[in-house]
């Protein structure tokens, strides 16, 4: 009788642990916002053929991407993902392309734009940016490299831009 009981009471909770059955049938779902072409962002975007950069660090002193420089071919459709790995929520990233030697100058000009991801609008240097990705989640941004040349990405989220750089090259 005893053991008639204990099988009554863990029954319940054996079948408690076995998981949901529909745990493993994972949607993603795709929302794509456009915005100047050939500018198109999304919030979930196949990974191939993709580059992927990673932002990371939890304080000022450790905020990096892990590329110091990006090389690839002019006019071309890419896709960049911008993984943020950062585990604490007041360092959010972006990523930003611009012309070179105007890294101060976007961040400065971007500041009080925060509802556009630290990015002033009318702003002639920016080639193209991401939104900003929270702390352990990814963006995503596919657009037309520039033409052949030299040029810069940064995250202009503000005083991450003279850390959070590198060099973007198309050939």
């Amino acid at each position: 009788m005893k053991n008639y009981l204990l099988l009554l009471i863990w029954l319940p909770l054996i079948s408690a642990c076995g998981g949901d059955d529909n745990s493993t049938n994972e949607q993603t779902t795709e929302t794509v916002i456009e915005s100047t072409p050939p500018l198109t962002i999304a919030s979930s975007y196949a990974t191939k053929d993709t580059l992927t950069v990673i932002g990371s660090g939890i304080t000022m002193a450790e905020i990096s991407f892990n590329k110091a420089e990006i090389k690839l071919p002019a006019n071309q459709e890419i896709t960049i993902a911008l993984k943020n790995e950062s585990t604490d929520i007041s360092m959010p990233h972006n990523f930003v392309v611009i012309k070179t030697g105007t890294a101060n100058d976007v961040g400065q000009n971007g500041v009080q734009f925060k509802e556009n991801g630290f990015i002033n609008p009318a702003d002639k240097n920016v080639i193209v940016h991401s939104p900003l990705a929270q702390a352990n989640t990814t963006v995503y941004i596919s657009f037309k490299t520039p033409p052949a040349g030299e040029y810069e990405f940064i995250c202009s989220y503000p005083g991450h831009w003279g850390l959070m750089k590198g060099k973007f090259i198309t050939e």
